[in-house]
């Protein structure tokens, strides 16, 4: 049996070493760097973030910061609360209001409603996007985008035009070459493999069954594959996702970042709905490797659950 006798638990487990160029045991970022490249057309550089969050922040301040306050930032209707967010911490610690556009921030799909937002250049400002919920649902690349956050399986990431410039969000060593300090745990990368697009049957099952149970849909236009909000008709989401999880099955009131938040999604109010009403919908999401019978059995349970409120 090889040794391997780890003596460096400050940089990591013997599981999990953190990479270096000393030795092998670290996982090699630059082939999950260059798979995530060729899949946006490989025309960009890749940096690994532990979240699509943490890769949001890192494009807008690190954009921001490199440019020292030149131009406005304008955040896109639709825009995620992870962008939005962003933008309201810079201006609250000075940013640049005032001016031309430099940074312009949209969202490729909104993560509540599944619609597709479409992502033009109108202008000579950097195009940052959050391509999040995007990724297995909707095709795209770099043609018209500067940087690009995208979430996976247990980590983030980063896709960016070589040609811009962006200041480090986490300062450390020299990891990524020195574009972002620290590393991303071993095990959080094994496996890796990119998200399959969710099959148009699939999505055209999960649509035919959400009406066939009864529930109305708050949106169908330029929809997403595998993503449905549908409204509970009165009933208090979270009530319903509490006995849903009781029962094994799971969905969300919205998208992650304002499920716990206990306020109205505003995609949801955007669409014509009222407080009351977007706290009373639910998002159903699947993915490539979701089969038709969890479908029919979620949304069974969703439909006894909800029945046991109207009561």
């Amino acid at each position: 049996m090889e040794r391997r006798i780890w003596l460096n638990h400050l940089d990591g487990t013997s599981i999990s070493p953190a990479p270096s160029k000393l030795h092998d045991l670290g996982m090699d970022y630059s082939q999950i760097c260059t798979q995530i490249s060729t899949h946006l057309g490989g025309n960009c550089k890749v940096i690994l973030t532990s979240s699509g969050i943490e890769a949001v922040n890192h494009a807008i301040k690190g954009v921001a910061f490199r440019q020292k306050n030149k131009g406005a930032i304008k955040v896109e209707e639709g825009a995620s609360l992870a962008i939005r967010n962003t933008v309201k911490w810079l201006r609250k610690n000075g940013f640049n209001e005032q001016g031309d556009v430099s940074i312009t921030c949209m969202s490729a799909v909104d993560s509540t409603t599944g619609e597709i937002y479409n992502i033009e250049k109108s202008d000579n400002s950097i195009m940052i996007v959050d391509g999040c919920a995007a990724m297995g649902r909707i095709k795209f690349d770099m043609e018209h985008i500067d940087l690009l956050a995208l979430q996976f399986d247990g980590f983030g990431a980063l896709a960016f035009n070589p040609k811009i410039r962006i200041d480090p969000l986490i300062h450390g060593g020299g990891e990524q070459d020195g574009r972002r300090g620290g590393y991303i745990p071993a095990v959080l990368l094994q496996g890796f493999s990119l998200p399959l697009q969710v099959p148009l049957e699939l999505d055209s099952f999960l649509l035919s069954q959400v009406e066939a149970f009864g529930f109305k849909i708050n949106t169908l236009r330029n929809r997403a594959l595998g993503i449905i909000n549908v409204s509970l008709e009165g009933v208090s989401a979270e009530a319903v996702l509490i006995d849903l999880a009781a029962a094994g099955v799971y969905m969300s009131a919205s998208s992650g970042c304002t499920t716990s938040t206990g306020i109205p999604d505003a995609s949801l109010l955007r669409l014509g709905l009222t407080e009351d009403e977007a706290l009373s919908s639910l998002r159903i999401s699947i993915s490539e490797d979701t089969t038709e019978g969890e479908i029919v059995e979620g949304i069974t349970v969703l439909r006894d659950v909800v029945a046991g409120f109207q009561i």
